[in-house]
């Protein structure tokens, strides 16, 4: 990147929790990783970290979803997480010792990021003691929660997960009307650890029950149905 102009100016774009956050972790960040940041455009479905691969770049997400995928013995392929909005990945592994990427992430719609040279981040973050406070927190923040999830999520069956998910994406969505799911059955069986066919049934069930309408192979979910699946997914799950 040109300048610290150029960076403050993506910066002051973002919304105001974006903003404040990241003004405040590069609070204290010097010239020279300003100069060796890259600001990049990631279209939907492309590799940003690949499994195996060296940790070559830390990756800022401004914008867009990004979603992590695992491949199991069977040989199939789960998304394991999802994140929108400000997101640090790439730094994981670092901060672990690992010389290679563990998990491969991509982008799940047209992305906006930060890239940084892995050298240059580490050498950054390791003298600026309110960046990797920062750092730590997240990432301890979110390995606590992950090994909680990761133990209920076991227990629960293809509905139920599918509940979950349901809730989470209508919550993302941040409308108030009627939300229309994107996802196919087979892009929904990865989300949730299922086959396509475990899927179909529990949609099935779930719209006897009148937790969603299913229409033109779309999931849709009104905001009086999002209000059951909240209700049931607090007192049930």
């Amino acid at each position: 990147m040109k300048s610290g102009q150029a960076f403050r100016e993506i910066i002051e774009k973002l919304g105001k929790e974006q903003s404040v956050y990241l003004s405040d972790f590069f609070r204290d960040c010097p010239g020279e990783v300003v100069q060796a940041m890259q600001y990049v455009k990631i279209p939907r479905g492309q590799t940003i970290l690949q499994a195996g691969r060296g940790c070559e770049y830390v990756w800022v997400v401004i914008k867009g979803e990004v979603s992590g995928e695992d491949i199991q013995m069977t040989g199939n392929v789960y998304s394991f997480f999802e994140q929108s909005g400000i997101g640090i990945i790439g730094d994981y592994e670092l901060f672990a010792g690992l010389p290679e990427i563990q998990k491969t992430v991509g982008a799940a719609t047209d992305c906006e990021a930060l890239r940084i040279p892995s050298a240059v981040y580490m050498k950054w973050v390791k003298q600026d003691r309110n960046a990797l406070f920062m750092r730590a927190q997240v990432l301890a923040r979110t390995l606590a929660k992950e090994i909680s999830n990761e133990r209920k999520y076991l227990l629960l069956n293809a509905r139920d997960r599918l509940v979950l998910y349901l809730t989470g994406a209508y919550g993302k969505w941040g409308g108030d009307g009627e939300c229309v799911l994107k996802k196919t059955q087979a892009q929904l069986a990865q989300r949730i650890g299922m086959n396509v066919r475990t899927v179909q049934r529990s949609i099935l069930r779930l719209e006897q029950e009148g937790f969603i309408s299913y229409r033109s192979g779309r999931i849709h979910i009104s905001r009086q149905q999002y209000e059951m699946l909240l209700e049931y997914r607090d007192a049930k799950l």
